[in-house]
C-alpha cells in the first residue's frame, strides 16, 4: 500500500486561509482547528480563528486567540491591528489604542491602524490627535472611507463644516450607499447653511436606515430651520418613539413645538430631556427658555441656576435669562463664553443669515454716518471692533491706511481672514484689546457690538486711550425706550438709551458727532428699533 501523505503545516495553513479568503468559514474553521492540535506551537492557526471570531462578532472569543498568537510570535503587525480590533468590539478602548499604536510602531503608514486608532481617540474626546490620524490614514489610502467619514465627522465636531463636507462627500463617492456617511454628511451642509440639500442627504439616509432615530432628529432639525414645521415636527415624533431615552430627539422635539408656539408641549419635552441627560446643559437651558415664555419664572430661574452650575463659564447665556425672570441683577455684560459659543457655531452660515434673513444693515448705516463726520479724512489707522466675518470690511477699507479686525469667535475671525481685506486679524476680548492699544486707531468701528455690552463706561475709556487725537468711535446699538440707561431684551440683546449714550460719552471723554434712529435689523419680520452713534475724542490736559 502508498503511505499516506502529510501535508505540512504550511500547507495546511494556506488551505485553511484560502478558505477564508474564498468565503468558506466553515473549512477554515475545521483546517486552523486541525492546526492547533497538530502543531501547538504554530502562531497562524490562532491567528485564523481570531479572524473567524471577528467575522461573528465575538470580540472575547477572538482576543482569546489572537493573545495565544501574539504570545507566540511576537511583533507581528496583522496580529495586533486583529487584537485592536478584537477589544474595539467589546469596547476595551485603551487596550485596542495601545495595539494599534503597536502597528504604527512597525508601520507607520499603516493606514487601517491610523483610521482605528483615529476612530477611537474620537470616542475619548481627543479631537486634534484622532483628526491628525485620520488625515494620515486618508493620506496613505485615498480610497478609505471609513478614515474619510470620521475625519469628516471629527472637522464638523471642531467646527469646520466646509471641509467635513469635502471629505464626507469623498467617503460617500467610495460607498454611496452609507447611512451614517449620509447622516453626517447631512449636518455639514446644514452648518454650511445648505438646507435644500441637507434635508434631500438625510431623507435618503432615513430612507436606507427608517429606524434611527438619530437621523430623523438631524432631519428634523433641518426642516425647522428651513421653516417646514409640520414635517418637522412628524420627524421628531417618529424619533422620540423609536429612542423614547435619547435627550436630543426631545430637545428638538420641544424646539419645533416651541416654533410652534406650543410652548407649554415645549417644556414638556425639554423636561422629559432633563431628566433622561440630567448632565447636559442645553436641556436644562430650554426648559429654563421655555418656562421663562409661559410665565413660569420661579420654575425658569431654578434651571437657569442648574446652567450655572454645570457650565460656570455660561457659554449659553444662563445668567442673562435668571436676570430677565427678576431673580438676579441685570448683568453688566453677556458672558465671554456666550458670545465667544453664539458666533463660532454662527459663523458658517452668518452671513446669508444676518443680510437675507435679519435684512442687517449695520455696515451700511456707520459708512453713510461716517462720511458725513469724517469730512475728507482717509488714509486713517482703524480698527473693525466686533468684525465678525468682516461685513464691514468693504465700507471701512477705502477709509483705511491701515485696517485691522478684531473678534472675541475663533471662527469669525477665520471667516474674516479668508475675505483677504484685513491688514491683521485678533482674536481678543474688546476691552482688554483697546486697554493694550494706547493711542494707536484714528477710528474704531464697532457695528452690532454694544448689544452685548449693557455698562458701556468700560468699553468707552478703553477706546478713548486706544485713539489718537481727534479719532472717532462709531457704533451702533439698539435702542431703549422708557429708561434712562440700558435694558436687557428677551433676545438676550441689550439696548441702551439716547440720553445713557451722551452721558457715558462725555464722562469718558468723547464728545457726539452723531447720534440718531436708525433701523440695522429686523426680528421676526419686524424692524428693531436702534441708534447709530458717532463719538469724536476730546483733547484733555495730560493727554
Amino acid at each position: 500500500m502508498r503511505a499516506k501523505t502529510v501535508k505540512s503545516t504550511a500547507t495546511v495553513f494556506t488551505e485553511a486561509m484560502r478558505a477564508y479568503e474564498d468565503g468558506k468559514p466553515a473549512d477554515a474553521r475545521r483546517l486552523a482547528r486541525q492546526l492547533v492540535e497538530s502543531a501547538p506551537s504554530f502562531g497562524g492557526a490562532h491567528y485564523l480563528l481570531g479572524l473567524l471570531a471577528l467575522d461573528q462578532g465575538q470580540g472575547k472569543r477572538a482576543a482569546g486567540h489572537l493573545a495565544t498568537a501574539i504570545a507566540i510570535t511576537p511583533g507581528q503587525s496583522a496580529l495586533h491591528l486583529a487584537m485592536g480590533r478584537a477589544l474595539e468590539m467589546g469596547n476595551e478602548v485603551a487596550e485596542a489604542s495601545l495595539h494599534f499604536r503597536t502597528v504604527l510602531n512597525i508601520h507607520p503608514h499603516h493606514a487601517e491602524a491610523h483610521a482605528r486608532l483615529g476612530h477611537l481617540l474620537r470616542q475619548q474626546g481627543r479631537v486634534d490627535e484622532a483628526i491628525s490620524h485620520c488625515r494620515h490614514a486618508v493620506t496613505a489610502d485615498p480610497g478609505h472611507a471609513e478614515a474619510w467619514n470620521t475625519l469628516g465627522a471629527l472637522l464638523q465636531q471642531q467646527g469646520d463644516p466646509r471641509e467635513a463636507a469635502q471629505c464626507l462627500r469623498r467617503a460617500l463617492q467610495l460607498r454611496p450607499v452609507w447611512p451614517t456617511a449620509l447622516n453626517n454628511f447631512g449636518l455639514a451642509l446644514k452648518e454650511c447653511g445648505n438646507l435644500a440639500e441637507a434635508a434631500a442627504i438625510l431623507e435618503g439616509a432615513v430612507d436606507i436606515r427608517p429606524d434611527h432615530a438619530g437621523t430623523r432628529t438631524n432631519l428634523a432639525s433641518v426642516l425647522r430651520a428651513m421653516g417646514q414645521l409640520d414635517r418637522a415636527r412628524e420627524q421628531a415624533e417618529k424619533a422620540v418613539k423609536l429612542a423614547p431615552r435619547d435627550s436630543d430627539s426631545w430637545v428638538e422635539l420641544g424646539l419645533i413645538r416651541q416654533a410652534q408656539g406650543h410652548e407649554d408641549g415645549a417644556a414638556s419635552a425639554f423636561d422629559r430631556a432633563t431628566a433622561i441627560a440630567p448632565d447636559q446643559i442645553k436641556p436644562w437651558f430650554c426648559l429654563a427658555e421655555s418656562c421663562r415664555a409661559i410665565g413660569q419664572t420661579d420654575r425658569a430661574a431654578q434651571a437657569y441656576r442648574h446652567c450655572l452650575t454645570l457650565d460656570p463659564d455660561d457659554s449659553h447665556g444662563a445668567g442673562l435669562g435668571l436676570a430677565l425672570t427678576g431673580s438676579a441683577d441685570t448683568p453688566q455684560r453677556a458672558p465671554q463664553a456666550y458670545v465667544r459659543q453664539l458666533f463660532d457655531e454662527y459663523a458658517d452660515r452668518f452671513d446669508s443669515a444676518l443680510v437675507g434673513a435679519l435684512d442687517y444693515r449695520g455696515p451700511a448705516l456707520l459708512a453713510d454716518a461716517l462720511n458725513r463726520c469724517l469730512d475728507e479724512r482717509r488714509d486713517l489707522a482703524v480698527l473693525d471692533a466686533g468684525c465678525g466675518t468682516g461685513l464691514a470690511a468693504p465700507v471701512l477699507r477705502p477709509l483705511a491706511a491701515t485696517l485691522d479686525g478684531l473678534d472675541l469667535s475663533p471662527a469669525m475671525v477665520a471667516k474674516a481672514r479668508d475675505r483677504g481685506i484685513y491688514d491683521s486679524l485678533h482674536e481678543a476680548e474688546l476691552e482688554q484689546f483697546l486697554s493694550r492699544r494706547r493711542v494707536e486707531y484714528d477710528l474704531i468701528a464697532a457695528a452690532d457690538v454694544m448689544v452685548y455690552l449693557g455698562d458701556l463706561t468700560p468699553v468707552l475709556n478703553a477706546a478713548r486711550g486706544a485713539l489718537r487725537d481727534d479719532g472717532i468711535l462709531a457704533f451702533t446699538v439698539e435702542k431703549a425706550e422708557n429708561c434712562d440707561s440700558y435694558m436687557l431684551g428677551a433676545k438676550h440683546r441689550y439696548a441702551h438709551a439716547a440720553d445713557y449714550i451722551r452721558r457715558q460719552a462725555d464722562f469718558a471723554g468723547f464728545t457726539v458727532a452723531l447720534l440718531e434712529d436708525a433701523v440695522t435689523r429686523k426680528d421676526g419680520g419686524v424692524d428693531v428699533p436702534g441708534m447709530v452713534a458717532v463719538l469724536r475724542k476730546q483733547s484733555r490736559k495730560g493727554d
